[in-house]
């Protein structure tokens, strides 16, 4: 487990180094993006973007990001209430009682997490997904790297010992992919979506951009934008 855990750690800081080598102040402008790989050379895009809140305060960037993310965990608990025990593995007729919610919370702060038993794709590719998305909160509103890897730090903690702490033990695999995974998944489909943004995106493209980074899209949503040429 610790060899697992120096990996990922290795893989992070490389990722921000290259990151860094590519972009002195860790931020990618319009002018640095390429043309969308999906698209021919003078298409008729359908969208325009712009990047909205980017001369905000960091607080205020911040601010707007964790409404964002309150939303999200708010689908997610949702959806974990309702699917079924071998997704959740939480038993709903135990675990919603007050009285074990209340005894989960402070097992949760005195008791070291635990390695937990969820499905694989819940953990490697949920997890990191939902990291990328607490991520692009922030970078989606032109955010730096550092100060959205930072808060996708301290979103991914509030998860598992706020949102989920009342109904299981804080999980150690998901303290590690959330956030760090989350970095590099947020990063790369930012990245992703700027590149595809440069000229408007086409509506297939919208549509990849609302899959891969929903966070962008609900921060600058999609305008109308016909016949734009190179």
């Amino acid at each position: 487990m610790l060899k697992f855990q120096l990996l990922v750690l290795a893989i992070f800081l490389k990722f921000i180094a290259m990151a860094q080598l590519r972009n002195n102040d860790f931020n990618l402008s319009f002018s640095d993006t390429l043309n969308s790989i999906f698209v021919k050379k003078n298409p008729p895009f359908m969208y325009s973007v712009r990047i909205n809140h980017q001369d905000d305060g960091l607080c205020c960037k911040m601010w707007r990001g964790t409404l964002y993310v309150i939303g999200y965990n708010i689908t997610m608990v949702t959806y974990l209430l309702v699917a079924p025990e071998y997704i959740s593995k939480w038993n709903k007729k135990e675990k919603l009682k007050l009285t074990s919610i209340k005894n989960q919370y402070h097992r949760s702060y005195t008791e070291a997490p635990v390695m937990d038993c969820d499905l694989w794709y819940i953990n490697y590719i949920g997890h990191p997904y939902q990291g990328g998305f607490y991520y692009n909160t922030v970078r989606a509103q032109n955010a730096t790297v550092w100060q959205s890897s930072l808060f996708c730090f301290g979103q991914s903690l509030l998860w598992e010992y706020g949102w989920e702490a009342g109904m299981e033990q804080p999980s150690i695999q998901d303290l590690i992919t959330t956030p760090l995974l989350g970095i590099v998944v947020g990063e790369l489909s930012h990245v992703a979506t700027l590149k595809m943004s440069r000229n408007g995106f086409r509506w297939y493209e919208a549509a990849v951009v609302c899959l891969i980074n929903p966070s962008f899209a609900l921060n600058n949503g999609f305008r109308d934008k016909h016949s734009v040429k190179n």
